[in-house]
């Protein structure tokens, strides 16, 4: 397995914040799923944002490079989506990235829960980030981070989660290694690691290994020697759920 943390998706610090941002941004975020509403893979379906807006995009602690490094990866998301992006100095924005945090960890706030604190934040609050990218110079990881992050910017979960993966998992393993090596509590390999429970108020696209929303899962973590690597490329699967949830028609 690399050295490099894991992704960690940030949990909502307010349930009924994280409800009414959705609901403000995109008003279908409120409904349960029907036939013909878009699947997810597995998508935070609730929060996503209103298709055919630009998102601003800021980036106020970055230099030139690392700047123009994010904008090529991210970007490899648009021919997927009904959005555009619009990256932007300062630290206003409705996604915003602090470069290198002191934790080392990559992370994102899910599709709208970026908005969370325009729901009686303080100023301060509302200009804190929402996502987390470690660069390196020279780093060929990199491009893959970014798109994953924004993969959750977008409203995307971890694909490894999915509820159909029928990955062995070996829990207690799991929790004694993810304790080990990156502090990681039982709540962290539960919120970021181990399959979510299926809902009814969701549809599902196929478990897509191949996602770039897909954790490497070592040897350490399942039972049979089963392992993974990770996948640097969008895949197909994660194409169509974006085209579902941003349709462009």
């Amino acid at each position: 397995m690399n050295s490099f943390k894991p992704c960690q998706i940030p949990q909502p610090k307010n349930d009924a914040a994280s409800y009414i941002a959705a609901i403000n941004e995109r008003p279908l975020n409120a409904l349960k799923i029907q036939s013909n509403r878009p699947k997810r893979n597995i998508g935070a379906h609730t929060k996503y944002w209103a298709t055919g807006r630009t998102l601003k995009i800021a980036m106020y602690d970055a230099s030139d490079e690392v700047i123009e490094e994010v904008k090529a990866a991210a970007s490899e998301w648009l021919p997927y989506v009904n959005l555009k992006f619009d990256f932007v100095t300062g630290d206003t924005g409705d996604i915003r990235i602090h470069i290198n945090p002191p934790n080392g960890v990559n992370s994102s706030e899910i599709g709208t829960d970026a908005l969370i604190d325009d729901i009686g934040g303080t100023d301060a609050e509302r200009r804190a980030p929402s996502m987390f990218l470690n660069w390196k110079s020279g780093s060929q990881r990199f491009r893959y981070v970014v798109l994953h992050e924004f993969g959750h910017a977008l409203g995307a979960m971890h694909a490894h989660q999915h509820p159909d993966s029928e990955i062995p998992w070996n829990v207690q393993n799991t929790y004694k290694h993810c304790a080990k090596k990156y502090g990681w509590n039982k709540a962290d390999v539960d919120t970021n690691i181990l399959p979510l429970p299926r809902s009814h108020q969701h549809a599902y696209e196929p478990y897509d290994g191949d996602s770039v929303m897909h954790y490497e899962i070592p040897r350490e973590w399942t039972f049979g020697n089963w392992g993974q690597s990770e996948s640097w490329a969008i895949s197909n699967g994660d194409i169509i759920m974006m085209r579902k949830a941003y349709p462009k028609d």
